[in-house]
């Protein structure tokens, strides 16, 4: 009788028209050991929930349900035992409500498991009515559980394959299979959405048919020794399209040996990285290159010359350092903007660079200075030649948007042979030696000696010095008057700052440049101001309260924001002063045309109360145009027009222009460096309106000043 039961279901199986080999074998038992129904579930790991894949009834495969698992026969079976019920299987397990939906009354379950004997699925046939042959129906699934957990594995299997097939084909890498004889056996998409091949075009063809033929044999050579001592390589690689375009690409190639350990595949996977090689050449660019002329930026510069000082102490030759700075560049900018000036700077470049070789590097290091470096070099001449050609070649025009222009150049120069300093310390002497042409003349050149190393390092220490006094507070301000000449009284006092440097007094017009050129300058101006302040603030308690206090301001210590102009007010009001009782001196660089904030500055200034002076007029390049805009109070005539001016007939004339100009603009004069009854009565005579000098006063300090204005007499 089970014979013709297992001969039957083999025979459905045999003649199935469907290839799901468990719906087949689920509705052939079903049929022959006449169950209502029979189903395969899975299990989840905890062994808490079945999920069918095949449910058969009356013929017909249903729809696949999950259920819970807990108070249910199928429980027990989970649990890796068959479990079987002829009748009562609902009063067995009252709580399990699928067996009551289902009018269940006979139950046979049976574990499927794995090849480590674990249950992880099972097979159940659900009866009506109950079982007549118990026996038969577990024998019966015992004999089929095998074949039934094999079909699961084949189909589990295939499953993860597909799965595997589907990544690999849709897989953004190129992916690309050889047999051991290095033919083409299998391609995905990306392989032919890269290279343009399709994998009929390719398949049983060598791989370097995409060589591009730009490596070596010497590296494929290399490359091959590491898949076969390692079982693998990866880098990068240039190849070649079916296009003829050449990419870049991250290769990465691995062998598969057989059960012998023979290679019996090679799988390669690449990718394109062109967009990567142009990111890391566009970041490259921007971190080494100037975004304007497009040569090597200061970085850049710098990394080159510590390669040189390296080559010239390994190879015993000679190198040398040209820092170019361009002449009057600024005045190029304020006249024709900035645009135009971007403009010179290109052409200035392009210009330099047809001066030197390819193993030189020519690199622009500030705004308007440049820097070249010259490799083995054989001797001096070679630099001087070079120089010389550079100068000749900038002392012609420069034709910018139709506009010529004359921009010359001031070279430093500076050689290394065993040099043991750093790259930033010799190009530091280089740019010494620009300063030094500079300050003789300009459009000339000059070599580093060991007297500007001297001064660069006498500047740094006083720079050091300076700090410290500022942090300290050792500064000190005196006072000198300016005399009102209608009035011939005390009208107000200069705020001058002096230095004693551990007993050794340091000029302001020595200190003063370093303050502004290691941006010491802000700090230095708040102190004379602070201290000023205080010492007017006395004065005032003393009864002195018509004193105004003039107050030097460097233009390094404007604001570049507008929103921090109220800096000086603030320090002021501190005090509680008014802004009526300071007068602020300026020099002639403040009423530059590029320096937009400072007109908006001396406005608010002016405003708010405070009056203002432009210092040492007549030695800068001051426009008529600059003092009608700018809002200025007072011009101060610098003290070498006024020493001269008693036996110098030009500067006699040139101080009653300046005055004259200043009544019919509307603004006081004052005269700086008074020294004699005489100068003082020519000055009375012009109608010139205050004096300061030493006639009435050197500068005092501030224990002094009660006495002076107490006992002050004019004459």
């Amino acid at each position: 009788m089970v014979e013709e039961k297992v001969k039957s279901i083999i025979d459905s199986l045999s003649h199935a028209v469907t290839d799901n080999f468990i719906e087949t074998i689920s509705l052939s038992l079903a049929n022959v050991i006449k169950a209502d129904f029979v189903f395969v579930a899975k299990l989840n790991p905890e062994h808490s929930l079945a999920t069918t894949i095949s449910v058969a009834s009356q013929g017909k495969v249903l729809e696949n349900f999950s259920y819970d698992l807990k108070s249910t026969p199928c429980e027990n079976t989970s649990n890796g035992e068959v479990c079987t019920h002829i009748y009562g299987t609902q009063e067995a397990y009252p709580d399990d409500q699928l067996l009551i939906d289902m009018d269940i009354a006979g139950y046979v379950g049976i574990p499927l498991k794995d090849s480590q004997d674990h249950t992880d699925s099972i097979l159940v046939a659900l009866f009506h009515k109950p079982i007549k042959d118990v026996n038969e129906v577990t024998s019966l699934f015992l004999l089929f559980s095998g074949m039934i957990k094999k079909e699961m594995e084949k189909q589990k299997l295939i499953t993860e394959l597909n799965i595997r097939n589907e990544v690999i084909e849709e897989s953004k890498e190129a992916i690309l299979v050889c047999n051991k004889n290095l033919k083409i056996t299998s391609v995905n998409k990306a392989f032919t959405k890269i290279t343009g091949y399709s994998f009929k075009e390719v398949e049983d063809e060598n791989p370097n048919i995409l060589s591009a033929g730009i490596h070596e044999k010497s590296f494929f050579k290399k490359m091959w020794k590491s898949i076969e001592t390692t079982g693998g390589w990866s880098g990068e690689i240039w190849n070649k399209k079916k296009n003829g375009d050449i990419f870049p690409e991250w290769l990465s190639i691995n062998s598969i040996t057989d059960e012998n350990n023979d290679v019996a595949y090679y799988v390669a996977f690449f990718f394109d990285i062109t967009k990567r090689k142009e990111s890391e050449a566009k970041i490259f660019k921007q971190a080494n290159y100037d975004l304007l002329t497009g040569i090597a930026n200061r970085f850049l510069f710098l990394d080159k010359l510590s390669l040189a000082i390296l080559s010239t102490k390994r190879n015993q030759s000679k190198s040398a350092i040209l820092y170019l700075d361009l002449d009057l560049f600024k005045e190029v900018n304020d006249i024709y903007g900035q645009e135009l000036g971007d403009k010179l700077l290109i052409k200035t470049s392009e210009r330099l660079q047809s001066y030197v070789t390819e193993t030189d590097c020519v690199a622009r290091i500030t705004g308007d200075g440049f820097a070249i470096l010259l490799n083995n070099i054989e001797s001096s001449e070679v630099i001087d030649n070079l120089v010389t050609r550079i100068l000749i070649g900038f002392s012609k025009p420069f034709s910018v948007d139709d506009i010529f222009l004359h921009c010359t150049l001031s070279i430093g120069i500076t050689t290394f042979d065993n040099d043991t300093e750093s790259a930033s310390g010799i190009l530091k002497k280089a740019e010494s030696a620009m300063y030094h042409a500079k300050d003789n003349g300009r459009n000339s050149f000059s070599y580093f000696t060991q007297d500007m190393q001297n001064i660069v390092r006498h500047k740094l220490s006083l720079k050091k010095q300076l700090s410290n006094a500022l942090k300290n507070r050792s500064l000190s301000v005196v006072f000198q008057p300016i005399i009102s000449i209608s009035e011939k009284k005390v009208s107000k006092f200069e705020a001058l700052v002096r230095w004693n440097n551990d007993g050794e007094w340091i000029s302001p017009v020595e200190f003063i440049p370093i303050a502004e050129e290691f941006s010491l300058i802000k700090q230095l101006g708040e102190y004379v101001l602070s201290e000023a302040c205080q010492q007017l603030k006395k004065l005032k308690a003393q009864g002195f309260n018509d004193i105004v206090f003039n107050i030097n301001r460097s233009v390094y210590e404007i604001p570049l924001n507008k929103s921090e102009n109220d800096q000086w007010l603030v320090m002021i009001n501190l005090y509680g002063l008014s802004p009526t009782d300071i007068c602020f001196e300026l020099t002639e660089s403040a009423l530059a045309p590029d320096k937009r904030n400072n007109e908006i500055l001396f406005n608010q200034l002016r405003e708010s109360g405070c009056t203002i002076a432009l210092d040492d007029f007549g030695t800068g390049y001051s426009s008529l145009s600059y003092i009608r805009r700018i809002p200025l109070d007072y011009l101060k005539i610098d003290k070498s027009f006024i020493y001269d001016m008693s036996t110098n007939q030009d500067d006699n004339i040139l101080v009653s222009t300046i005055i004259a100009m200043s009544k019919a603009l509307g603004k006081k004069v004052v005269a700086e460096g008074v020294e004699t009854r005489e100068q003082l009565h020519e000055l009375t005579e012009l109608g010139c309106d205050y004096a300061q000098g030493y006639y009435f006063a050197k500068p005092m300090n501030s224990e002094e000043m009660q006495s002076y204005l107490t006992n002050f007499k004019y004459d």
